[in-house]
C-alpha cells in the first residue's frame, strides 16, 4: 500500500493505542495486513502502510537495511535469500 488508509491507526489521528499494540505484537516477527479491507468487506490484500514504515525506521535504525524505504528492504532479502525465494511463485 502505497498511502495509509483513512482509518489507520498510524495516522496522526489514528488510534494510537491500537497502533502500539500491533508493534508490540509484529514488529521484528511479521508484517501487519491492513485492517482496512476488514471493515470494507474486502480481501486481505496489502500491508499496512503505517506499521511497515514504522518497521523499515527501526530496521533501519539497526543497520539493517540501508535507508528506511521498501526498495531497501526488497534489496537486504534479495541479498539474504536470494532471487530463488522471490521467484517462487512465478511460472
Amino acid at each position: 500500500m502505497a498511502e495509509k488508509c483513512a482509518s489507520c491507526p498510524f495516522r496522526q489521528d489514528g488510534d494510537h493505542e491500537l497502533a502500539q499494540r500491533v508493534l508490540d505484537r509484529t514488529i521484528l516477527r511479521a508484517s501487519q495486513i491492513c485492517h482496512h479491507p476488514v471493515v470494507k468487506g474486502k480481501k486481505e490484500t496489502h500491508l499496512c502502510r503505517g506499521a511497515r514504515d514504522v518497521q523499515l525506521q527501526i530496521l533501519h535504525g539497526m543497520g539493517l537495511i540501508d535507508e528506511p524505504t521498501d526498495a531497501a528492504f526488497a534489496a537486504t532479502s534479495r541479498a539474504l535469500l536470494g532471487d530463488k525465494f522471490f521467484d517462487m511463485g512465478k511460472g
